[in-house]
């Protein structure tokens, strides 16, 4: 390693500091690790989704239709409401002028409608009354909606369309907020005919707690022309005010911009979508996603650092091997000792690491058993309030909505239980945190066997299973999410939840039976994905302590090897070697606190 020149750039970015790290980190032989930072710089959890959110009425569904500039992609009427979460991706290779492909969520299954069919399954009456199929012959209501489609406006975006959360019903907030946490993006949607509800700003609170950046959308400026400019200003205000946050508020017209969409005079139809405001709500959204820099470079940053610690450290045992070569050896053997009686007694930390693992199940299961019981109450409880017809009436919002709390409960605690792996694994290799990501990595990949592969499930635990996410510490920010509808462990309590239907048709009675006997198959498939992740768990962990320690053995006999034929060099040799080093040791110090100044700073500017 070479010394950098005077000239050097002193105020480097977040960037530029991390490529630095990580040449040194290969000048060091550390391909890996240079690389797994370079990856982190650029890594994506689910930066791509943007989730709208807001109270019933408030015009969503019409704000995601003037985004994709499509007056009728999502059922937009005065006398219905959404129901259920309609997900609209943007595929890249599709042809923009083609007809959208919409299809329904059934727990793994996913079948495929036409765009008449869509608002039957996903809309409730103002009434409250939902229109599933003209006979009421159905088992299996959909709990979603997934439309893709070729845009050019946000490219390689998803918009998820919520429920609207009117009356502040917990179980419709819940629902919502499943949506949210973890998003890329919290679009909420207010109203310009009223100042920012306080039931509203909790629920911005709440979800901008788990999503990476918020933008406020004031919809219906066209119906309130004299007063919507004086809302945005003071929903901007409130919003600074009690959250303590600046975020963009943006008027917006989306009749506005739905006649833009229509317009044949590409000129006219640009300058009305700008007026309408949807053109600077797009460009918000796109610039947030271009740009979503802040955890990937601090992630980098954290990860080289460590990196960097762990040569700082080897220059600094290269330096006292070079200036007391027979002390050095004297250390090394002591080690070498140490370590010898570590593997001698690994036996001994596999059981108490066996039994750590298992107190901590027992732990987590405990709290599952007590949440489950919690969402059981609270369902009976609403079953014993509301009457059946109230419940038949709009099947797709109680379908959604436990399914949400159920997704929330096993993600919950099994993201406890892979939090509490990573924790062992970090204190057993506190050197080297990539081979802790790697072990979770590898459990989180045993839950996505050969039976649930393809292109679907690829694309949804892309980026859960890169280690980069394990290194940041997010899976208890939602990111489990795509793995749990999948996992054929639980596949059971997903058709379970849609066999609700047909058990409202049968009475109150039934009802709470299935909602008894489908929370035990929440705990049942959940107990036997922990078995999974345990065992798991168990054996990787194991099996990379053992490779570990033979390492660490091989690495100690060959310094002492070093620090023997040291004691035999000149002494002109070894202050010759010493000075090199000594000016390794204060490039690599000096990166290390130019890495520190930009974590204080917040990782990114």
């Amino acid at each position: 390693m070479t010394s950098p020149t005077k000239s050097a750039p002193t105020t480097r970015s977040p960037r530029q500091t991390v490529q630095r790290a990580a040449d040194i980190a290969r000048r060091y032989g550390l391909e890996g690790a240079a690389d797994h930072a370079g990856n982190l710089l650029d890594a994506k959890f689910r930066r791509g989704t943007v989730v709208v959110v807001g109270e019933v009425k408030r015009g969503k569904s019409s704000l995601v239709n003037a985004l994709f500039g499509r007056r009728g992609l999502l059922p937009v009427d005065v006398l219905t409401c959404t129901a259920a979460p309609i997900r609209v991706t943007v595929d890249p290779e599709a042809d923009p002028q083609a007809e959208p492909r919409i299809r329904l969520v059934r727990g793994e299954r996913r079948d495929e409608i036409g765009a008449d069919e869509l608002p039957r399954w996903v809309t409730v009456g103002e009434d409250g009354r939902g229109v599933v199929t003209p006979d009421g012959d159905v088992d299996q209501i959909p709990s979603a909606a997934e439309i893709s489609l070729g845009d050019r406006r946000l490219p390689k975006v998803t918009v998820i369309d919520t429920p609207g959360v009117g009356g502040l019903d917990e179980h419709a907030v819940t629902a919502a907020l499943h949506e949210a946490r973890g998003a890329g993006l919290l679009l909420m949607v207010c109203d310009a005919s009223t100042p920012i509800t306080a039931p509203e700003m909790e629920i911005l609170r709440t979800a901008r707690e788990s999503t990476g950046g918020v933008v406020v959308a004031v919809t219906k400026t066209d119906k309130n022309v004299r007063r919507w400019r004086s809302i945005v200003e003071d929903d901007r205000r409130l919003i600074e005010q009690h959250l303590g946050v600046s975020v963009p508020v943006i008027g917006v017209s989306s009749l506005r911009a739905a006649d833009a969409a229509e317009h044949p005079d590409p000129e006219r139809a640009a300058a009305i979508d700008e007026r309408s405001g949807i053109a600077e709500l797009r460009r918000v959204i796109t610039d947030f996603l271009r740009t979503p820099q802040e955890l990937g470079e601090r992630a980098a940053l954290e990860s080289v650092r460590a990196t960097l610690h762990g040569i700082h450290a080897g220059v600094d045992k290269d330096l006292r091997l070079h200036t007391e070569p027979s002390k050095a050896v004297e250390e090394l053997e002591a080690e070498k000792a140490e370590l010898e009686q570590f593997r001698e007694q690994s036996s001994e930390w596999e059981q108490l690491f066996q039994r750590d693992i298992q107190v901590t199940r027992n732990r987590i299961t405990d709290q599952l058993d007590q949440d489950l019981e919690a969402m059981r109450v609270a369902w009976t409880q609403r079953i014993e309030k509301e009457s059946l017809r109230v419940l038949r009436s709009k099947p797709q919002v109680f379908t959604s909505q436990i399914e949400a709390e159920l997704a929330d409960i096993m993600e919950r605690t099994i993201g406890q239980l892979l939090d509490a792996i990573t924790s062992h694994a970090r204190n057993l290799f506190p050197d080297n945190p990539e081979t802790a990501a790697e072990i979770t990595a590898s459990v989180l990949e045993t839950l996505t066997t050969g039976d649930v592969s393809g292109r679907e499930v690829d694309k949804k635990t892309k980026n859960l299973l890169d280690p980069s996410v394990v290194m940041m510490g997010m899976l208890g920010a939602g990111l489990l999410a795509p793995l749990i509808p999948v996992a054929p462990l639980a596949g059971g309590v997903w058709i379970g939840v849609n066999m609700a239907y047909r058990a409202m048709r049968n009475g109150k009675q039934h009802l709470v039976t299935w909602l008894r006997e489908t929370s035990g198959k929440a705990r049942q498939s959940t107990t036997r994905i922990f078995d999974t992740v345990i065992a798991s768990a168990r054996t990787e962990i194991m099996l990379k302590y053992r490779s570990d320690l033979r390492r660490r053995q091989k690495e100690l006999q060959t310094r002492i090897e070093e620090a023997r034929q040291l004691a035999r060099d000149s002494e002109a040799g070894r202050k010759e070697k010493v000075v090199r080093l000594q000016k390794n040791a204060e490039i690599i110090r000096s990166t290390m606190q130019e890495i520190d100044r930009h974590l204080a700073a917040g990782g990114a500017r």
